[in-house]
């Protein structure tokens, strides 16, 4: 470790290449310390989530204009430019000891989301074990020489290390929050609506009863489940049907019919005409 004015610390970084820039979770710096009497950081904000985790001695974090002590196997986070500040009791033992890994990209907030890390509630206690400690320090030897590949080697091991982390973490609780599985029933639905997917499919993808499960999501979306599928299939069936020259068979069979009546039927029946008068005209 190198000596600093407030610490001894290791700082390892990463500029993302052009390949890892495209990634949902990118690595970008980890590193570890040990404080020193007058260890005292901020108050600032970064960039980027920081996950922090306390191997040895206490820490007091302030956020939201409230102070948490934090002690050994405990967790916090830094949030992109949210205002924090964390320091220590000056000649406290044992001395501060922390390791830190940090990433951006579209999935961190799923991340923290995925622990139960909020900007309302950054930490956990007791959270991590000695397994995950040595994978931290694993990680770091390994480092400089993943940071020179041109590949997914940083990302694959920084991804095996979140997913230790993930599977330290408290499950999810089956009854989640009705916003919560509606959405999760859209997603799905954008995902798989051209593979003949029904209604009993997106009840069972969420876990809710069926019938339960279509009154509720009409009631938040406005619209019912069948319908909501059936909006998306025809509109792609008109845009294909008016830009290609695709034989209506192949676009059946594209959207999920098992055959051409099946699909000029529900075409007919949802625009008013079959596929063909519309192409020809």
């Amino acid at each position: 470790m190198i000596e600093f004015t407030h610490e001894y610390a290791e700082h390892l970084f990463h500029t993302p290449n052009a390949l890892e820039k495209h990634n949902g979770v990118i690595p970008i710096r980890i590193g570890y310390n040990e404080a020193k009497p007058n260890y005292h950081i901020g108050p600032r904000f970064i960039a980027y989530h920081s996950l922090h985790f306390v191997l040895a001695g206490q820490v007091t974090l302030r956020m939201n204009q409230e102070e948490i002590m934090l002690t050994r196997g405990d967790l916090f986070v830094l949030f992109p430019h949210s205002i924090h500040e964390y320091y220590i009791t000056p000649h406290a033992e044992p001395a501060l000891k922390m390791f830190w890994v940090a990433a951006e990209g579209k999935q961190m907030p799923l991340v923290t989301r995925r622990l139960g890390l909020t900007l309302k509630h950054p930490y956990i206690k007791n959270f991590f074990n000695q397994e995950l400690e040595q994978s931290f320090f694993q990680f770091a030897t390994e480092w400089k020489q993943l940071v020179k590949q041109d590949d997914f080697s940083l990302t694959q091991k920084f991804y095996s290390i979140l997913n230790q982390i993930i599977q330290l973490a408290k499950p999810i609780k089956a009854s989640s929050p009705t916003d919560d599985w509606v959405a999760t029933s859209i997603d799905y639905i954008h995902l798989y609506y051209k593979d003949g997917i029904s209604v009993a499919d997106m009840a069972d993808h969420v876990g809710i009863h069926r019938s339960h499960f279509s009154n509720v999501f009409q009631q938040k979306t406005g619209i019912r489940p069948h319908r909501y599928l059936t909006n998306l299939i025809m509109a792609d069936a008109m845009q294909i049907v008016l830009t290609t020259a695709l034989p209506i068979s192949h676009i059946a069979l594209s959207l999920g019919y098992s055959d051409v009546y099946s699909f000029t039927h529900a075409f007919k029946s949802y625009h008013g005409q079959s596929p063909s008068f519309y192409r020809k005209s």
